[in-house]
């Protein structure tokens, strides 16, 4: 590691692409989202729709364990690249398919596990690859780096995809989308090339990798507490912004456009937040960025109950905060978790997104009809914010 050459973050052309890569993968996911979204409402009724855009999470969470152990056990960059040589097959096969016997339901749920397995690989494996490439007190300046170059893409790509898929059809949006995943195969092919060895894991087979993933993380505890916080986080602010934003902002008859200016002014503050994160440097960034979420959770408590314009004060305070907590959590996690475990760690993490997401959604819709919007929002804030409190303590450094 001490041979090692790392050249300063401003002139890294493998750090460059790496953050590029991502920028085009998030532009060309939202666009295929929106594309996809949009046709699956040509060509069958709601629920068929609803159906298309959330099948493709049960392939994912079933794969998901399964393509940490993947990640940890082989090279992550050559998975990534795999991954992605998988994608642009898919979406070749399904634009000629589109091309000779039209769009159908069939088509589109078949597409949609498809591209569900595949992010079960290419997920864990890119949680293995920022640890590789830059020196551990860079990691925030990545994490940042990345997560401001990806929420830009998405403003750009939602309405890319409604472009797309209005002028062209679904066949472009699979064509330009698959454009997006050459580029980023060949910027991990030529351009984006771990500088330290990957260790790979020890089991006899991928079963005995996942036991002792879960192992490790039953007798790590830092490790841990960082997996629990990020899932609980998660769980809490998903449903918050997605239906109890919704539900507050139909309840006052502010109408969709307040909305859209309320998710506006969070993703301006997030990426002011992460502007912030790359000169922010604090001795022990877990705890830094788990303090910053309970201001995050009091924002989300705040949705519930404040008048129309402090919601904007809400909204800024979730933005910024998970702007800041975002940088330094993630380098925290690949600093903290051992190198052995990062893929599946990574993937535990993203599997409470898959697997519990929906459940949380729902229950949290459920709370608000059975008591009210205040009362859901204050109450999953305070559980939020008592979350984040007790993993700040338990992952504080001795």
């Amino acid at each position: 590691m001490s041979s090692t050459v790392f050249p300063p973050l401003r002139r890294d052309r493998r750090v460059h692409g790496w953050i590029l890569s991502a920028a085009i993968s998030w532009a060309g996911d939202t666009a295929w989202y929106v594309g996809l979204a949009w046709s699956a409402a040509q060509v069958t009724t709601p629920a068929g729709a609803g159906l298309v855009m959330g099948i493709g999470a049960l392939p994912k969470a079933l794969i998901l364990l399964y393509g940490g152990a993947l990640a940890d056990r082989l090279d992550g960059r050559r998975t990534m690249i795999l991954a992605n040589l998988a994608r642009i097959a898919v979406l070749a096969a399904a634009a000629v398919a589109v091309l000779v016997w039209g769009l159908s339901l069939g088509l589109l749920i078949a597409v949609a596990v498809v591209f569900g397995a595949v992010d079960a690989l290419y997920t864990p494996a890119s949680g293995t690859m920022p640890r590789r490439m830059v020196r551990s007190e860079d990691l925030v300046k990545l994490s940042a780096g990345t997560q401001l170059a990806t929420r830009l893409a998405a403003f750009a790509g939602a309405p890319l995809g409604g472009l797309l898929v209005a002028h062209g059809g679904l066949v472009t949006v699979m064509i330009v989308d698959a454009a997006s995943f050459v580029v980023i195969a060949a910027a991990l092919a030529f351009v984006v090339k771990p500088r330290l060895p990957q260790p790979v894991s020890a089991g006899g087979s991928v079963r005995a990798d996942l036991r002792a993933g879960f192992a490790y993380l039953k007798r790590d505890v830092r490790a841990r507490t960082l997996v629990i916080a990020f899932s609980g986080l998660n769980l809490c602010v998903g449903p918050i912004l997605a239906v109890g934003l919704v539900q507050r902002t139909h309840a006052g008859g502010w109408g969709s456009a307040w909305y859209g200016w309320f998710q506006a002014a969070s993703g301006i503050a997030a990426a002011a937040g992460a502007v912030v994160a790359m000169r922010w440097k604090p001795t022990d960034l877990a705890r830094s960025g788990l303090l910053a979420l309970v201001v995050q959770a009091a924002g989300c408590a705040m949705i519930g109950v404040v008048p129309r314009l402090a919601i904007f004060v809400a909204m800024a305070m979730i933005g910024s905060t998970a702007g800041i907590a975002s940088a330094q959590l993630s380098a925290a996690f690949q600093q903290s978790v051992d190198p052995q475990y990062l893929g599946r760690s990574y993937s535990i993490v993203n599997l409470s997104d898959e697997a519990l997401m929906p459940l949380a959604m729902t229950g949290f819709g459920a709370l608000i009809s059975l008591a009210s919007i205040p009362f859901a929002c204050v109450l999953v804030g305070v559980l939020f914010g008592a979350l984040m409190l007790w993993a700040a303590t338990r992952a504080r450094r001795t």
